[in-house]
């Protein structure tokens, strides 16, 4: 009897062993690492850290009034790229994939997630908007706005001008 007890009781602690007993010190890397939801900054890196595709040439604004004084301050930034037939389509295309949803197709404010916030979205077709210069319209695509989403993970550089192009080219009133 004591025998069988004795198997027993090792055949239970073979069978518990995994779970508790044999844990690496890197197992649960997975579940402790920091985790970024969509939407947010990034998690800070070490300075000696070396960027994937580069490193973004605007500041990250840290608060509002921030975002504010930037923004007017990159009025000044050119835009590297001729608003061409070529920009124009790929603008398009970056607009419809990442703008229509809340300002609409036709840039008026009124997309079916758009509708949805108060108060909606911008209408991109306006003079306060279309007198904007690019690189105003650039800063607030990479860094967002009030409600506004930033891009500057979403998109590179190129295509945040392209972007610009087509906002400025493509939707303005007539």
């Amino acid at each position: 009897m004591k025998a069988r007890t004795r198997q027993a009781l090792a055949l239970l602690m073979i069978l518990l062993l995994p779970q508790y007993g044999t844990g690496l010190p890197w197992s649960d890397d997975m579940r402790d690492q920091p985790t970024v939801k969509p939407q947010e900054d990034e998690v800070s890196m070490p300075e000696s850290s070396v960027p994937v595709s580069g490193k973004e040439t605007l500041a990250v604004p840290k608060d509002l009034s921030e975002l504010v004084r930037a923004r007017l301050k990159a009025a000044t930034l050119p835009n590297p790229v001729a608003a061409n037939e070529e920009s124009m389509a790929e603008g398009r295309k970056l607009y419809d994939l990442h703008c229509a949803v809340c300002h609409g197709a036709g840039g008026g404010g009124d997309g079916p997630v758009g509708k949805k916030y108060t108060p909606t979205p911008i209408n991109l077709n306006l003079p306060y908007i279309q007198t904007q210069p690019d690189g105003q319209i650039f800063y607030t695509i990479t860094n967002g706005s009030i409600q506004m989403p930033f891009y500057r993970d979403a998109m590179n550089e190129l295509e945040r001008w392209h972007l610009v192009n087509f906002v400025k080219h493509e939707l303005a009133e007539e």
